[in-house]
C-alpha cells in the first residue's frame, strides 16, 4: 500500500512560494500541506494572490491551499506523521542524519505503516539542526555545486513527483516485525528525560543542545512500543 504523505514547510517567508508548493502539489494529486510558524501574514497573502489567478492550475490548487494547516512547531505539525524527513542539497553542511538518494525515497518508505511527513526548511537557510532532530533521514535531491539551491515550489515538485507521480508497488526493502515509534511518541519521551536531566544536572544542563541530541538519538533508537513503555515507566518514577 502507497505512503501517504504530508508536506510541511518550515517557517515559510514568501507567499508566491508557498503557492506554487500548493500548485506543485496539484499537480502530483497530493493536498495534506502544513506550514509551520510562517512568517508574519505570509499565508494570507498567499491565499489572495491564488485566489486573483485565472489559470486552470491555480484554481486547481486551491483546494490545497485552502485545506492547509497551520501550527507553532514541528511536532504539532507531525502528530499524525509515522515518519518524518527532511530535505536538503547538503552542499552548506553535515546533517548529522542518514541521507537517502531522491531516487531511493520510495523504497526507503515503503515498509512505513502511516503517514510520512516531508519538511522543506525556509527558503534563505534550509533546516536548521534542530528542525534535522525530529527527521529520521534526509533526501538529498542532487543538484550541480555550482547551482545547489533550488527554490521551495521546485523542491516541493521533483519531491512530489518523485514520491506521488511515479508510484510503484514495492515490496518493503525491511520486513519490520514491530511497528517503530511516531514522532509524538518519541517527543513525550523527550519532554521526560529532559524535564528528568534538568532537575538534576541543575547548573551543568546544556539545554537546546541536549535535548536535540535526546531527540535524535530515540529517534535512531528505532524503539518498540513495547521499549517505549518501558522507558516511559522507568522516567516516572520519582528518583
Amino acid at each position: 500500500m502507497q505512503t501517504p504523505l504530508k508536506i510541511i514547510l518550515v517557517r515559510p517567508r514568501n507567499p508566491d512560494n508557498i503557492g506554487a508548493a500548493a500548485r506543485a502539489m496539484a499537480n502530483f494529486g497530493l493536498s495534506d500541506l502544513a506550514l509551520v510558524a510562517p512568517f508574519d501574514s505570509d499565508w494570507q497573502e498567499a491565499v489572495s494572490v491564488w485566489k486573483g489567478e485565472a489559470s486552470v492550475s491555480a484554481i486547481d490548487s486551491m483546494d490545497v491551499i485552502n485545506s492547509a494547516r497551520i501550527y507553532g512547531s514541528i511536532s504539532e505539525a507531525a502528530e499524525d506523521c509515522a515518519i518524518l524527513l527532511g530535505t536538503s542539497s547538503l552542499h552548506r553542511a553535515k546533517p548529522g542524519r542518514d541521507v537517502i538518494l531522491l531516487s531511493g525515497t520510495q523504497e526507503y518508505l515503503s515498509a512505513t505503516q502511516g503517514k510520512a511527513g516531508i519538511l522543506f526548511g525556509p527558503e534563505k537557510t534550509g533546516l536548521t539542526k534542530e528542525d534535522l532532530s525530529y527527521c529520521k533521514a534526509l533526501i538529498n535531491i542532487p543538484t550541480r555545486e555550482r547551482q545547489p539551491s533550488m527554490n521551495l515550489g521546485q523542491s516541493v515538485a521533483v519531491i512530489a513527483y518523485e514520491l506521488a507521480a511515479r508510484r510503484v508497488a514495492l515490496k518493503p526493502a525491511v520486513q519490520r516485525e514491530a511497528r517503530e515509534q511516531e514522532p509524538k511518541e518519541i517527543e513525550r519521551a523527550v519532554r521526560l528525560i529532559s524535564e528528568k536531566l534538568r532537575r538534576e544536572a541543575g547548573p551543568h544542563w546544556a539545554g537546546e543542545a541536549q535535548v536535540r541530541a535526546i531527540r535524535q538519538g530515540l529517534t535512531d533508537a528505532r524503539l518498540t512500543k513495547a521499549a517505549m513503555n518501558a522507558l516511559n515507566l522507568l522516567l516516572k518514577q520519582r528518583s
